[in-house]
């Protein structure tokens, strides 16, 4: 008998450190982070909240992050289409404003789920298809689209599934989707955007603006950075970036800062454009000494050069102009492709402070060399910049939030 015994305790021994993790995975609770490539500020975004809610090292939480839109083959032509609009529509603005025209005139609350249902009818059905695989407790998007196709998931398939939308812009617009469980924004004017675009009150959550722990985590000062890239300290730094495409006006940035009278040196961001990229070398060999050009192809830390510039000129996509505000580095914007994009240079600049609107050549030319003169002059903005830093990272609420979330419904 007590052999038996000795035999069944050392029996329960192995067994129950076994149990208890099938029994904590199967208690854990499956958050599927999706985004869509639409700008890399979707891809980033939906990456800074996975991290942030992995980093709480919750043994009941299961962080699952998901380019969908790669796994499938309609879904991944659907997703080139998409691409293709975007680098358009920062080419070639009125193309986004016909497409948006139609929404308008029949009503968008109306005819966008008709668009979802119909014209990617067969991406709807594959996208569901992949969610009922992952089975997820709890879904957090970054895009209209994959915000929609996940809300048909909870009403056709589960409806236990909480969809949580954040909105990388900085302005709530039209096409986002008032059947989430939340909506989460990022500043005082997109939450009263939210409210004037039929979202209830209870449905939105007020963060600071999402962004990268490694950026916050950045304590070095500009000097550090100048003697990263080889750049020279003493000279006034101005960086041209517009988007990971690398469109949107930047040839007509830089051939307008050649009329720079005071020595500069110019960072320009091309992004995974390289013809730009190839014009701006053999551009580089006939500009005058007093210039420095320093042309970049696609940069993967390009906060670390944000840092290492006094003054940013970009187009008005948030997440570009966010990186440099919470570097520190005024902005400049240069161009829009899209309303959203007005709203969000207006936030910046207007709102906030961390900058100036500057559509034209000679607008860009005056300011910079007003700038390089007198760098004192960009101290008010500087300033600004701060506040926004100091006001912490929206990615760390929200996944504090799913934390209450998930232990709320263990209880």
């Amino acid at each position: 008998m007590r052999m038996w015994d000795f035999f069944c305790t050392f029996v329960a021994q192995l067994i129950n450190p076994i149990r208890n993790i099938v029994v904590m995975q199967q208690a854990k609770k499956r958050i599927l982070v999706t985004y869509i490539e639409a700008g890399f500020g979707h891809i980033s975004t939906a990456n800074s909240i996975a991290d942030a809610i992995e980093a709480l090292n919750a043994p009941n939480i299961e962080v699952i992050r998901k380019h969908i839109f790669k796994e499938d083959p309609v879904l991944s032509r659907l997703e080139q289409q998409y691409v293709r609009d975007v680098k358009w529509a920062n080419t070639f603005p009125w193309h986004t404003y016909i497409q948006l025209a139609a929404t308008h005139i029949f009503g968008i609350h109306n005819s966008l789920p008709f668009v979802v249902a119909t014209m990617y009818r067969r991406a709807r059905k594959r996208y569901l298809k992949l969610l009922e695989e992952v089975r997820p407790d709890i879904i957090i998007d970054t895009h209209y689209l994959t915000s929609f196709f996940a809300t048909q998931y909870r009403d056709k398939i589960d409806s236990h599934v909480k969809v949580i939308t954040y909105d990388p812009d900085n302005s709530v617009h039209n096409w986002w989707n008032i059947r989430v469980d939340k909506f989460v924004v990022n500043c005082k004017v997109a939450f009263n955007d939210a409210l004037k675009h039929d979202f209830e009150t209870e449905q939105l959550m007020l963060v600071p603006f999402v962004t990268r722990k490694e950026i916050m985590d950045v304590t070095e000062d500009k000097a550090f950075y100048r003697d990263k890239y080889q750049l020279p300290q003493e000279r006034f730094t101005v960086m041209v970036a517009a988007g990971g495409y690398g469109k949107s006006g930047m040839n007509r940035v830089v051939k307008a800062l050649m009329n720079i009278k005071l020595p500069i040196t110019l960072i320009a961001i091309c992004g995974t454009n390289r013809l730009l990229y190839q014009r701006l070398i053999r551009m580089k060999e006939i500009l005058p000494p007093h210039i420095d050009l320093r042309p970049y192809e696609f940069v993967e830390k390009v906060y670390e050069l944000n840092r290492a510039a006094d003054l940013f000129l970009t187009k008005g996509g948030p997440n570009a102009m966010l990186d440099s505000v919470l570097m520190e580095v005024p902005v400049g914007v240069f161009y829009c492709a899209s309303k959203i994009e007005y709203l969000s240079a207006f936030l910046f600049t207007s709102v906030l402070n961390c900058g100036r609107f500057l559509p034209h050549a000679k607008q860009i030319v005056k300011w910079v060399n007003k700038c390089a003169a007198n760098p004192a002059i960009l101290e008010p903005y500087i300033e600004a910049t701060r506040v926004v830093r100091h006001g912490g990272n929206g990615a760390v609420q929200i996944a504090n939030y799913i934390k209450t979330v998930v232990d709320g419904s263990d209880e």
